[in-house]
């Protein structure tokens, strides 16, 4: 057995015999949960290919055509074709040697402390994470219909979603029935980005390389042609010049911009415009004006989310850039990279986060009082708790975030005992 996965099993043990101490491990009905993974969390199948384009080594390692299509068709016909109902939970590296763990940690604590099943009361919700992130919505309405048909009708639930699905849970308990915001227990948030992130124009500027650019990956056209990147594009963009001066008339939605600050499809590569770069183009203005609706509906406490119990989990142990640079036709959206080339000015234009997310810029509207003591909590309450997680990424498996959802989790089941 591979190290990283006989430690995740210890692990999950380990906080089953503190549920136990703490009188929190007696036997009753798990809530039921619907898991929303993020970005790159779902594995996608091509049904006309019959081959795995994203979840599968072959195509990130090999470059195999027929594995690897990472372009995003907004279209009934594309969606058809891909199948997106397998959650990653460990991507391969090595068959049989080397995984990287993605949700299988989390599983296997819930499995351990608290007796869930995938399954069975556990259920991880496939989407195509490169749509519109309104296309998850209308899943959660769905998985709730078969969750009433599975456990009745008056069953609550559970919710807990990763980085960015947690936009389109925003969404839907805006524009979902009273009687199902009702049946929502509880809504865990790992990494919410309320007010976006600078990393996704970073990604359509650079591409995302999963094992270094040495091998196949998402390069900044595939991802340009994404909808959930544009709704992932922080809505109060702000951005300055290399000597600190504001971008005259910059408005993130506007296609006039991406042109004239040579902004994803529009950045200068030197080798002419691509095939999928003109199809980006071509839908630019559509995204934009998408985006900027979407971004109407999430950014704010709403009457719809208020009464729905919360706990959002959030790290400032690293840095997050809360306002960008464009410098001599060159953009800078990456912590590490401003902070290297204008040190001056570092700390106006980073703050402390993750490495994604600035903390600042998600307590504004917070859903109950910020935590940061890992063992005194108030389970069974909304919060906002702070951890020490290291990157974005890591909230998700971060020991102390895992703890803190069995905990909570179990609390909820006392409850309704």
């Amino acid at each position: 057995m591979p190290i990283n996965w006989g430690y995740a099993l210890a692990r999950g043990q380990i906080i089953a015999q503190r549920l136990k101490r703490a009188g929190l491990n007696k036997k009753g009905e798990n809530l039921p949960v619907l898991y929303l993974p993020g970005i790159l969390g779902t594995k996608l199948y091509d049904r006309q290919q019959r081959v795995q384009t994203w979840g599968d080594y072959r195509g990130v390692f090999f470059n195999r055509p027929e594995h690897a299509g990472y372009e995003y068709e907004d279209s009934d016909v594309h969606r058809a074709r891909v199948l997106a109902n397998e959650q990653l939970h460990a991507f391969t590296i090595v068959p049989g040697l080397v995984h990287t763990l993605v949700t299988a940690e989390l599983k296997l604590v819930l499995e351990a402390a608290l007796g869930y099943r995938e399954g069975r009361d556990l259920f991880f919700v496939g989407h195509d994470w490169r749509a519109d992130h309104r296309h998850l919505a209308l899943r959660l309405d769905e998985e709730l219909s078969r969750i009433a048909a599975l456990f009745g009708p008056e069953q609550e639930v559970i919710l807990i979603g990763q980085s960015a699905s947690n936009l389109a849970v925003r969404y839907w308990l805006a524009t979902t029935t009273e009687e199902n915001r009702r049946r929502i227990a509880k809504w865990y948030a790992f990494g919410p980005p309320w007010r976006g992130t600078y990393h996704a124009l970073s990604m359509m500027m650079t591409g995302y390389y999963p094992a270094s650019r040495y091998f196949h990956g998402f390069t900044a056209d595939d991802i340009a042609s994404y909808p959930s990147a544009y709704q992932l594009l922080p809505s109060d963009f702000s951005a300055v010049d290399g000597k600190g001066n504001p971008l005259p008339s910059f408005d993130i939605y506007d296609p006039e911009c991406w042109k004239a600050y040579r902004m994803g499809p529009y950045r200068e590569t030197g080798n002419g415009v691509s095939p999928v770069a003109a199809r980006t183009r071509a839908a630019l203005a559509g995204n934009l004006q998408s985006a900027r609706e979407f971004a109407s509906w999430v950014q704010g406490a709403d009457a719809y989310q208020s009464p729905v119990p919360q706990v959002w989990f959030l790290s400032d142990n690293n840095l997050a850039v809360k306002t960008a640079v464009y410098d001599d036709n060159v953009w800078h959206l990456e912590a590490k990279e401003i902070k290297r080339c204008y040190p001056d000015r570092a700390s106006s234009l980073l703050e402390p986060g993750d490495d994604h997310l600035p903390l600042s810029r998600l307590l504004d509207e917070r859903c109950g009082p910020v935590v940061r003591d890992a063992h005194h909590q108030p389970w069974g309450e909304s919060f906002v708790y702070v951890s020490q997680a290291r990157t974005h990424r890591a909230l998700i498996n971060h020991t102390p975030n895992l703890q803190c959802l069995a905990f909570d989790l179990a609390v909820e089941r006392l409850k309704r005992q």
